[in-house]
C-alpha cells in the first residue's frame, strides 16, 4: 500500500505538469489553426467553395471540441495568465498596427461594395427624398435582376442604421461601421467577462477575466478581410450583428425586453442570421416580455409593409429564397440532382437544434455555441459563401475560443 501510495505521489506532479503544458499550447494551436483559416478566406475569396467548405469545416470541428471539453479544469495559473495577457495584448497591438494604415484611409471614402453603395443610397431616398427605396429602379440596377427585383435588398432597420450616410456622403456610411465595429467589440468583452463572472468566485479571478477578454480582441481584429469588408469596401453587415450581441448582454443581464428589442431590430435589418439566433429561444422558458420585445424591435417591417407590401416582399424576401447559385457556393461542384442535400440539411439542422434546445434553459455560453454551429451549416449549405457572410463569424468565433481556449485538449 506504501509502494502505491509513493508511486501515485510521485507521478502527480509529472501529471500536473503535462496538463498545464496541453492547457498552454490549446491556446496557442487553436490561435495558429483560426489564423491558418483566415488567410485561407482572405486568399479565396470568389470561387473554391470547397476551400471554403474545409475552412467552415475546421471552425466547425474547433468550436464543437472546445464546448464538449468545457467541465475540464484549467490548470492554470496566474503566472501563465499574465504572460497570455502581455502576449496578447501584444499581439492585438501588432494587429492595430499592421491594419490601421492599410485600411484607415478608407474610412473617409464612400462604400465601393454594392451591398454598401445601395445602402447609402437608399437612406438619401428615404431621409431626403421621401421616397420608398424598395420601389426604386435605380439602387440595383444589374440587368439579370428582374425590374420588381430592383429595389433596395435588406430589412428597413439597415437603413435606420445608415441613416447618417444620406447627410454625409462619403464618410457618413463607414464612420457608422466604425462605431458599430467599436460597439462588437465591447459587447463581445462583457459576454466574454459576464461568462466567467457567473461562475464561482473560487474559479475566477481578475488575471482570468483580464486574459479572456484581451485574447476575444485578438481574435476579432485577427482575420484582415474584417478591416477589409468594414473599413474599405463597406459590409454592412457589422450592424446587424452588433445588435444581436448587445442582445445578448441583455440577456445576460435579463434584461428580457430589451434584448428582444434589439434582436428583432437585428431580423429587421437582416433576417439571416437574426432568425437563426432567435431559433435558439424558441424554448419552453422563453419570455413573454422578449416576445414583446422582439415584434417592438421588427415595427420597421411592418411599416414598410403597409407602405408597399408587394415591393418589399419581392425584395427582402422572395428575391433572397429565389436566388441562383454561384460559384462560391457548394451547388457549383455538385450534381444537379443532389441540390436537394442542402436545402434538407439546412432544415434537418434547424429542426435538430429546435427538438434540443425545447425543454433546456440555455447559458448564453450555449446558445452562442449552438447559434455558431448551426450558422455555420447553414453557410456552407447556402446557395452564396461570400466573404462579407464572415463578419457574422469573427465575434462568435473569438467569445468560443477565448472561454474554452485552454480546453482544446482532454486532460483526463
Amino acid at each position: 500500500m506504501r509502494i502505491f501510495s509513493a508511486s501515485t505521489d510521485k507521478s502527480a506532479p509529472l501529471q500536473r505538469a503535462w496538463h498545464l503544458l496541453l492547457n498552454m499550447s490549446s491556446f496557442v494551436f487553436a490561435l495558429v489553426l483560426i489564423y491558418c483559416i483566415y488567410r485561407l478566406f482572405q486568399t479565396y475569396d470568389w470561387g473554391h467553395p470547397f476551400t471554403k467548405f474545409l475552412c467552415f469545416s475546421g471552425l466547425f470541428a474547433l468550436v464543437l471540441t472546445l464546448f464538449r471539453h468545457r467541465e475540464q479544469t484549467d490548470d492554470v495559473g496566474n503566472p501563465i495568465l499574465i504572460l497570455e495577457s502581455l502576449f496578447a495584448a501584444l499581439l492585438l497591438a501588432l494587429i492595430f498596427a499592421r491594419m490601421v494604415p492599410a485600411y484607415g484611409d478608407f474610412l473617409f471614402a464612400a462604400p465601393t461594395v454594392d451591398i454598401g453603395y445601395t445602402t447609402e443610397h437608399a437612406a438619401k431616398l428615404l431621409f431626403i427624398q421621401g421616397e420608398n427605396p424598395y420601389l426604386s429602379q435605380s439602387i440595383n440596377i444589374r440587368p439579370e435582376l428582374a425590374p420588381e427585383h430592383r429595389g433596395f435588398h435588406y430589412g428597413p432597420g439597415m437603413i435606420l442604421g445608415y441613416a447618417a450616410a444620406a447627410y454625409f456622403p462619403g464618410i457618413g456610411y463607414k464612420l457608422t461601421s466604425l462605431v458599430f465595429l467599436a460597439i462588437t467589440a465591447v459587447a463581445l468583452c462583457s459576454l466574454v467577462a459576464g461568462c466567467l463572472a457567473s461562475r464561482s468566485q473560487n474559479e475566477t479571478n481578475d488575471w482570468q477575466v483580464r486574459s479572456a477578454v484581451l485574447a476575444s480582441m485578438v481574435l476579432l481584429f485577427l482575420p484582415e478581410r474584417l478591416w477589409y469588408e468594414v473599413l474599405q469596401v463597406g459590409a454592412n453587415d457589422i450592424y446587424p450583428v452588433a445588435l444581436l450581441l448587445l442582445g445578448l448582454v441583455c440577456v445576460q443581464k435579463e434584461k428580457w425586453l430589451l434584448a428582444g428589442v434589439l434582436m428583432g431590430l437585428s431580423f429587421a435589418t437582416k433576417f439571416s442570421p437574426a432568425a437563426f439566433l432567435l431559433a435558439m429561444f424558441l424554448r419552453k422558458d422563453i419570455r413573454l416580455n422578449f416576445l414583446i420585445g422582439c415584434a417592438i424591435g421588427a415595427s420597421p417591417l411592418l411599416i414598410f409593409l403597409a407602405w408597399d407590401h408587394q415591393s418589399m416582399i419581392e425584395n427582402v424576401f422572395i428575391l433572397r429564397f429565389s436566388l441562383n447559385f454561384d460559384s462560391t457556393s457548394l451547388y457549383s461542384i455538385t450534381p444537379d440532382v443532389l441540390h436537394v442535400l442542402f436545402p434538407l440539411t439546412q432544415l434537418c439542422a434547424l429542426l435538430y437544434f429546435l427538438v434540443r434546445n425545447a425543454t433546456r434553459t440555455l447559458s448564453v455560453e450555449e446558445t452562442v455555441v449552438c447559434f455558431t454551429l448551426l450558422l455555420i451549416i447553414i453557410e456552407v449549405t447556402f446557395k452564396e459563401i461570400h466573404a462579407n457572410h464572415l463578419i457574422w463569424f469573427y465575434p462568435l468565433i473569438a467569445f468560443t475560443v477565448a472561454l474554452y481556449r485552454h480546453k482544446l485538449f482532454p486532460t483526463k
